[in-house]
C-alpha cells in the first residue's frame, strides 16, 4: 500500500503533507490525530463533482468519528473561481455559525483548495484549514505552500492571500475517478518539478513520458510524492515568494496569460502550463542561456502533449501578460533555464522578445490538435430513493428477499458487462436526491432512478431531472400500476425517456441498457 509522509518545515511551524492509497476512513483518522479533539465543527468546501463521488461517504465517516460537519458544494471548473463564489461560501459559513475554532476542509482539486484556503484566510480574520486534494494538480502543487485565492476577469489568481493549512492529506485512491484530461493537466506540474530539479525525477519523466495516466500506478504514486518534495523544499526556503519560490512559476508566465486570453474556458491549467513551458524553453535557448541539446530534450518531451486548437491574438496575450500577478516594479518575472535542474529568474526580457514569444505561442495553439485520447466509457448514475436500503427485509412478498448489497453487486456486474462506469447512490432524503441529480450533470451521461415513495409526491425530484437535461430512466422493482391506487401515479415518468416497471432487480440492467442505446443513437 503506497504511503508517503512528508513535512514542510517553516520557521514557526511544521506542516504534515501525507499521501496514501486510501480513502475516507484514512482522512477521518488523520483529522483526529491533527485536531486532537472531535468537539469541533468542520466546514467542508468541495465541488459538485467531487461531492457526487465522495461527499456522502466523507460526511458520514466524519460524523461517525464524532465531528460536527457542514458541507458547501459549488459547480466545478476554473470559471467559477471568482470572488463572488467566496462571498457565497462566507455567507454559508456565517449561517452555519462556524466559530473561530472551527476548521475549513478544502476537499477537491486545485480550484477547491484555492477557494477554501482563501475563505478560511478572511473568515473571522483567519481560521484554520486543512487541504484534502483529490486531483493530481492539487496533490503536487495547488494544495501545498499556502497560496490561496481567486481569479479576476483581468488575470489569474490576482486576488488572494498566503494562508498555510494545518496539514495536507492526499488520498491517492481519489485519482481513480479522474479522466484522462485531468491526469494530463496535473502531469504538467510533475513535469515542471522534474525540469526544475533534474536528477532522478527528470529521468523518470523522460523515460515514462509526460502523461502520468499511462504510467504504472505504483511508479506514478512514487513520482507524485517526489514532485511534491520539490515544491516543499523550495517553499521551505521562501514561504512568501520573495525570491527562490518564483521559480515554481516556470511555464506559468505565458501559461496564465493564455488561460486569461481564452477566458479560462479553452485550456485546462495544465495544458496552458505545458505550452508556457515550451515558450520558456524556446526563449531560454534564444537568449543563449540553455544549450541546444538540453532544449531539444525538453521540447521533444513537451511536444508529445496534445492540446485544443484556439485562435488567440498576440496583442490579447500580451495584454493578459500585463495583468500577471508575477509583475514587479522592475518588470515581469520570467522563469527561464540555464540547464535542466537550473532555473533562473529574469526581469530584463525586452518587449520585443516578449512579443516574439507571444506570437510564437499563438501560432502553436492555432495549430492545436484534438486530444488523442481513447473514447471514455459511458457514465451512469444510479439513484435509489427512500427505504430501498431495507431490501430483503421490507415486504419481501413485494420486493423479494435479495438485500440492497445484492442489488449493488448486480448493478456493478451489469455495468462491467455493458462496459460502462457506474456510481450507485441511495438516500432517504428528498433534498439529498435532488442534490445527487444536480451533481450528476457534471459527470454522468445518464441517470437511472428509483425514487421509491417520492415517485408519487416529489415535484422537486421531477424538476431536478428536467433541469439537468440528462437522459433518465425510471425503474421500479414492483409493478406500481397493480398496487394501491396512489402508487399508479408517477410525477417522475413524464420527465424520463423511459421506465422499467415490475421486472425485479433485473430492471436496473434493462434501464442501463436503455441509456446505452440512447447514447449510441446520439453518436450516429
Amino acid at each position: 500500500m503506497s504511503a508517503y509522509n512528508l513535512r514542510l518545515i517553516l520557521p514557526d511551524r511544521e506542516i504534515p503533507i501525507c499521501f496514501a492509497a486510501k480513502g475516507m476512513e484514512w482522512i477521518a483518522e488523520q483529522l483526529k490525530e491533527i485536531v486532537q479533539r472531535t468537539n469541533v465543527k468542520l466546514f467542508v468546501i468541495t465541488d459538485e463533482r467531487v461531492a457526487l463521488h465522495y461527499g456522502e461517504e466523507l460526511r458520514d465517516t466524519l460524523r461517525n468519528s464524532g465531528f460536527e460537519v457542514a458541507f458547501s458544494a459549488f459547480p466545478p471548473g476554473e470559471g467559477g473561481k471568482r470572488i463572488n463564489r467566496v462571498s457565497a461560501i462566507l455567507d454559508e459559513m456565517v449561517e452555519s455559525r462556524l466559530t473561530r475554532d472551527g476548521i475549513v476542509i478544502g476537499f477537491g482539486g486545485g480550484v477547491v483548495t484555492d477557494i477554501a484556503g482563501f475563505a478560511a484566510s478572511v473568515y473571522r480574520r483567519g481560521i484554520n484549514w486543512i487541504a484534502v486534494p483529490t486531483s493530481l494538480m492539487g496533490m503536487v502543487d495547488a494544495a501545498i505552500g499556502g497560496k490561496t485565492g481567486v481569479d479576476h476577469p483581468l488575470g489569474k489568481n490576482l486576488i488572494g492571500a498566503f494562508h498555510q493549512p494545518l496539514a495536507v492529506l492526499a488520498p491517492l485512491n481519489a485519482l481513480h475517478t479522474l479522466d484522462r484530461r485531468e491526469w494530463l493537466s496535473g502531469s504538467a506540474e510533475v513535469v515542471k518539478s522534474a525540469v526544475l530539479s533534474g536528477g532522478e525525477l527528470w529521468q523518470s519523466v523522460l523515460q515514462n513520458g509526460p502523461d502520468l495516466f499511462l504510467w504504472e500506478r505504483e511508479k506514478a504514486y512514487e513520482t507524485i510524492a517526489q514532485a511534491a518534495e520539490v515544491k516543499i523544499g523550495i517553499v521551505a526556503q521562501d514561504e512568501y515568494e520573495a525570491g527562490l519560490r518564483r521559480v515554481l512559476n516556470f511555464g506559468h508566465t505565458l501559461g496564465h496569460a493564455l488561460e486569461s486570453a481564452t477566458d479560462f474556458s479553452t485550456f485546462s491549467h495544465g495544458e496552458a502550463v505545458f505550452l508556457g513551458m515550451r515558450a520558456a524553453v524556446r526563449l531560454s535557448r534564444s537568449q543563449a542561456l540553455l544549450a541546444h541539446d538540453a532544449a531539444g530534450e525538453i521540447e521533444k518531451l513537451l511536444a508529445q502533449v496534445s492540446f485544443p486548437r484556439a485562435n488567440v491574438s498576440p496583442d490579447v496575450l500580451l495584454d493578459a501578460l500585463g495583468h500577471d500577478k508575477k509583475n514587479v516594479a522592475s518588470g515581469l518575472n520570467w522563469i527561464l533555464l540555464n540547464d535542466i535542474g537550473k532555473p533562473l529568474i529574469r526581469t530584463d526580457i525586452s518587449p520585443d522578445l516578449a512579443k516574439d514569444a507571444a506570437r510564437w505561442l499563438c501560432e502553436i495553439v492555432g495549430e492545436g490538435r484534438e486530444h488523442a485520447y481513447d473514447a471514455r466509457r459511458l457514465r451512469i448514475v444510479v439513484i435509489n430513493g427512500p427505504n430501498l436500503n431495507l431490501l430483503g427485509t421490507r415486504e419481501p412478498n413485494v420486493y423479494g428477499t435479495a438485500s440492497y448489497d445484492e442489488l449493488v453487486r448486480l448493478i456493478s456486474q451489469s455495468a462491467d458487462e455493458l462496459g460502462v462506469d457506474v456510481l450507485i447512490r441511495q438516500s432517504n432524503s428528498e433534498g439529498d436526491i435532488v442534490s445527487l441529480i444536480q451533481q450528476a450533470r457534471h459527470w454522468a451521461d445518464g441517470v437511472v432512478i428509483n425514487p421509491g415513495g417520492y415517485t408519487h409526491t416529489s415535484v422537486a425530484i421531477r424538476d431536478a431531472i428536467s433541469a439537468v437535461n440528462l437522459p433518465a430512466v425510471e425503474v421500479h422493482i414492483s409493478d406500481i400500476t397493480k398496487r394501491e391506487e396512489f402508487r399508479a401515479v408517477s410525477l417522475i415518468r413524464p420527465v424520463c425517456m423511459d421506465s422499467v416497471i415490475g421486472e425485479g432487480l433485473k430492471g436496473y440492467r434493462k434501464a442501463m441498457e436503455l441509456i446505452c442505446a440512447s447514447a449510441k443513437k446520439q453518436d450516429k
